[in-house]
Order: C-alpha cells, then sequence, then structure tokens
C-alpha cells in the first residue's frame, strides 16, 4: 500500500496583488471553480503613501 502524494494536492485559492499605476494597489482573494477558472471574492486596497 503506497502513501498518496500530497504535493501534487489542486490550489484551491490564492491571493494576487494587482499593482495600480495611480496611487493605489490591490490585493485580490481568489478561488478556483469546478470549471478550472478562478473567481474574485474579495478585494483590499493598499493606499500609498508620499514619502518626503
Amino acid at each position: 500500500m503506497s502513501k498518496p502524494n500530497n504535493t501534487t494536492a489542486a490550489q484551491t485559492y490564492r491571493y494576487e496583488l494587482v499593482h495600480d499605476d495611480d496611487d493605489a494597489d490591490f490585493v485580490a482573494y481568489q478561488r478556483r471553480r469546478e470549471d478550472g477558472f478562478w473567481q474574485t471574492f474579495a478585494t483590499w486596497m493598499i493606499p500609498r503613501t508620499a514619502c518626503n
């Protein structure tokens, strides 16, 4: 009897950092749908601050 290989498990969620050319970056929380496509469930804005 062999042990299952856990390193081949499919990734079901991810966080993606999206750079914006303006004043903020975004983090998107996405989950993989049954058809293999990624669906965004939530986004967070990370505002940039001016460095003086």
